[in-house]
């Protein structure tokens, strides 16, 4: 089923246009009369007597009109309505025609407070804080960078800003005629009385409509392995969300694969998140200040993936004082530092976190199999030039490292060993500017590379592998991001940007030749947020982008749309359509200790992934103690890529030709979520429950029939509980419930009627259903942490971590074993490998 034609984009088009068209005047009747101009300077109160003696007649008040200011005329002056609009427009006035004579009506004057919002003692802005004022029900949030802006009529006026976590704080403003530039310091909850919500503005401002915010403070108290705590485990318990059933920090989100999701740290894309086999993921807690999740109604700014956004910023250090922490666990050891270079103008923010099993012994590591360290390194500056413009660079390195000694055949002398090895750099540069009270630009370079490799050394000489096989990826970004704060009612974000990318990945595993091809990305976007009335709030939205590979390119007009309508102040509805493409592909073959992962980009031959999404739902927010979602979406996807048949590289079967390795089909996910979060005084617990189906078609494939894909898991459920047992004690419990995995199998074998006779060797032959025909066992698994926290009165904290991963579990296999019943030629599974009790312990400081 398709559900948008491309000619219907111009619908969109109208609905991003449709306020900024009806903010324009209307210029029938007297407006077009002809007007004879006879100076082109003068006073506001001449160039009306002029249109009065045209014999129109004016209606207005000269107290809401400065008479005496002095104005110069351009010369395209030709009609009164032109001469009207050019006189007055600094003058808040609207010009209206009516029974036979011109209205100016005064608007009422509107004058706007920004600035940002901080945090008392650090200076950190703060994002997603809410301003409210009451009595005009209007509403400010901070951007993504703690900047707001709040347009009032004249008078004074009581703000409250809150944000969860925060104390709330209330602002008295008095605005008088000019805008007014004013920074608000908010005070950490932490070791602050509890909060009691009383007014129903709090829940309101609390429904968040588009997307999800993560609570880091919550994430970081959630049982983790080898207690290395993790935002994307905080993730995967959004419905909608799930791992690869194996305890993974893998995102397959509504149908999803796990290529489909865009990640970005301070907006630089990330092709790989994962380090120890997927166990943790590259995000150290310790850097993270902000953490936005977004499967559905996609903000029109981001483009380039089919199933969800994965927004990350990372802290920008203390203004104010130094702050640092160490951590050791039984896998890694972190440690971090924070503070002013110049007080109040300038900061760093440094953190480094490294395994160091391989610092006991690497050869006796080698010999066991067990060789492995990974490495991350994040560095961020920031330096505010003046109140208006604000300049970052941001930095990430990251390395992993696993070495395996092989067994020596008895003709060798040497050892022979392989290393595998991949990473990520990541650099981007900043520039914040406020270009007036009402507009915020904020530009980014970037630069992101990815790459993966394998040494095999001697090994190649043996089995006829090259002595090096690698895949990298490059991009070189530049773009510009705008926030135009027109009204209280209407407030309308655009940008675009360019980007040149470079993939280079092996023609096969049998040879050292490389692919290289390079291609050219741009975007731009537009997108208004209108609210209507006191209930109704719409968002509508454009993203193109177009795609250059070779002699090929590719436009793609991506339509969002969001409507939501609120029932009260603590319930909403919203329905949604959202529009998305992808081209950069990603395909793997699993069950090999090679780097595996190629990714290429669309061309002539291989087309630009698409999906559409219309979700559906409805969330109550009761205070901040609890809240309900439910959610149902129907998600369809186009071009999609897989490995085609006979495509086996483990045994050199790998066609030349890019195009020919692969199979484009469609596929379709719906399903319904729900998910509740309840926090009492010392208790805090969420649960969510996913029920989806995902299936695909391929012409090449399962003879065109439709098949479940791999990221078809049936039910997902999680549940989440932190209990604060006094002020040092926590414990915690993750449960979580998934479908098994699917797999192909054979139903029987049967052996060739040559070897039956005796005559001569020949393969067995396989027969099988379809693809995907077998679902393994479904897994669960029990997590329990305790915390134990000690705070000095100097401020310093000293934190034990304990905890049990895997403490009951049925997780996934690790390996299939499988079996042939002589008798009847049926095939028997058996699920063996599977990850068991993992105790873990950390230590942290924080000074």
């Amino acid at each position: 089923m398709r559900m948008i034609t491309g000619n219907k984009f111009y619908l969109f088009l109208f609905l991003i246009l449709a306020p900024v068209i009806l903010n324009a005047q209307n210029k029938a009747g007297l407006l077009n009369t002809p007007i004879k101009i006879t100076h082109r300077k003068g006073l506001i109160s001449s160039f009306l007597t002029q249109v009065e003696q045209t014999g129109i007649l004016l209606t207005y008040n000269p107290d809401n009109i400065r008479m005496n200011r002095k104005i110069t005329l351009s010369n395209r002056i030709s009609t009164v309505g032109e001469l009207l609009e050019e006189i007055l427009r600094a003058e808040s006035i609207q010009i209206k025609e009516y029974e036979g004579k011109i209205l100016l009506i005064s608007n009422p004057r509107l004058i706007t407070l920004s600035g940002f919002i901080k945090e008392e003692g650090s200076s950190e802005v703060i994002i997603g804080a809410n301003i409210t004022e009451t009595e005009s029900n209007s509403i400010a949030v901070t951007n993504g960078f703690g900047f707001y802006s709040i347009s009032l009529e004249k008078g004074s006026y009581e703000l409250t800003i809150t944000h969860t976590g925060y104390s709330p704080v209330t602002v008295k403003v008095n605005l008088d005629g000019k805008s007014i530039r004013k920074d608000i310091f908010l005070k950490s909850g932490v070791d602050l009385p509890e909060l009691v919500v009383t007014k129903s503005t709090e829940s309101r401002n609390n429904l968040n409509i588009g997307g999800d915010h993560v609570d880091l403070e919550a994430a970081n108290k959630l049982p983790s392995f080898l207690g290395e705590k993790d935002v994307i485990r905080a993730i995967q318990l959004y419905p909608g969300v799930s791992g690869n059933s194996g305890g993974s920090v893998s995102m397959f989100v509504r149908g999803g694969n796990a290529d489909q999701n865009l990640v970005t740290l301070d907006d630089i894309s990330i092709y790989n998140i994962n380090h120890f086999n997927g166990m943790f993921s590259i995000f150290n807690p310790d850097v993270l200040k902000s953490v936005d999740f977004y499967r559905s109604d996609f903000p029109s700014k981001y483009g380039g993936r089919l199933s969800s956004v994965l927004n990350v910023r990372s802290k920008d250090g203390n203004m104010e004082k130094y702050h640092g922490h160490t951590t050791i666990g039984l896998l890694y050891a972190s440690t971090g530092l924070e503070g002013p270079v110049i007080k109040d103008k300038a900061s760093f923010s440094l953190n480094t976190r490294r395994s160091w099993l391989d610092l006991l012994g690497a050869k006796a590591l080698e010999d066991a199999g067990l060789y492995y360290y990974f490495l991350d390194v994040n560095l961020k500056l920031n330096y505010i030039a003046n109140p208006n413009n604000r300049f970052y660079i941001s930095t990430y390195l990251g390395n992993d490292s696993y070495r395996q000694k092989l067994d020596i055949p008895e003709d060798s002398k040497e050892a022979l060993r392989s290393t595998l090895k991949w990473g990520n750099r990541l650099v981007a540069f900043r520039w914040n500017s406020i270009l007036s009270p009402r507009l915020f630009k904020n530009t980014t370079a970037t630069f992101s590379q990815y790459r993966n490799s394998l040494d095999a050394n001697l090994v190649s000489t043996l089995v006829g592998l090259p002595k090096r096989v690698y895949t990298t990826v490059k991009d070189y970004g530049l773009k510009s991001d705008f926030n135009y704060y027109l009204r209280p009612d209407l407030k309308l974000n655009f940008g675009g940007g360019v980007s040149m990318n470079s993939f280079i990945f092996p023609v096969g595993l049998s040879t050292e030749e490389n692919i290289t091809i390079n291609t050219l990305n741009l975007d731009a976007y537009i997108e208004d947020e209108v609210k209507i009335g006191t209930r109704t709030e719409l968002t509508a939205g454009l993203h193109y982008t177009g795609f250059k590979s070779g002699t090929t390119f590719y436009n793609t007009l991506q339509p969002r749309i969001r409507l939501s309508y609120r029932l009260s102040d603590n319930q909403i509805i919203t329905a949604s359509y959202s529009k998305m493409s992808q081209f950069i592909h990603q395909f793997t073959t699993n069950g090999l200790s090679v780097p595996t992962e190629f990714r290429i980009p669309s061309s002539k031959n291989i087309k630009p992934e698409t999906s559409e999404i219309i979700n559906l739902s409805y969330r109550l927010q009761a205070g901040k103690t609890s809240s309900f979602s439910a959610e149902i979406y129907l998600k369809n996807m186009d071009n999609l890529l897989a490995l085609g048949s006979g495509q086996d590289i483990a045994n050199g079967y790998f066609a030349r030709k890019i195009e020919d390795r692969l199979a484009s089909g469609k596929g379709i996910s719906r399903g319904i979520e729900f998910s509740y979060v309840q926090q009492l005084n010392w208790l805090r617990f969420q649960m969510a429950y996913t029920l989806s189906k995902t299936t695909g078609q391929f012409k090449a494939l399962n003879l065109g029939q439709s098949f479940p894909l791999d990221q078809d898991l049936r039910h997902n459920f999680n549940f989440a509980v932190n209990a604060s047992l006094g002020k040092r004690l926590e414990i915690s419990a993750l449960w979580t419930y998934i479908t098994g995995r699917h797999v192909t199998v054979p139903q029987t074998i049967h052996k060739s009627i040559d070897e039956v006779l005796g005559n001569t060797s020949a393969p067995n032959t396989y027969i099988i259903s379809g693809l995907n025909n077998y679902t393994l066992s479904n897994n669960y698994k029990l997590d329990l942490g305790l915390n134990l926290t000690r705070k000095f009165s100097n401020g310093h904290q000293r934190i034990w971590t304990l905890g049990m991963y895997n403490a009951i579990a049925n997780s996934a296999s690790s390996y299939l074993y499988v079996s042939v019943n002589e008798q009847s030629n049926k095939v028997n599974i058996l699920e063996e490998a599977k990850l068991k009790l993992i105790p873990y312990f950390t230590f942290t400081y924080k000074f």
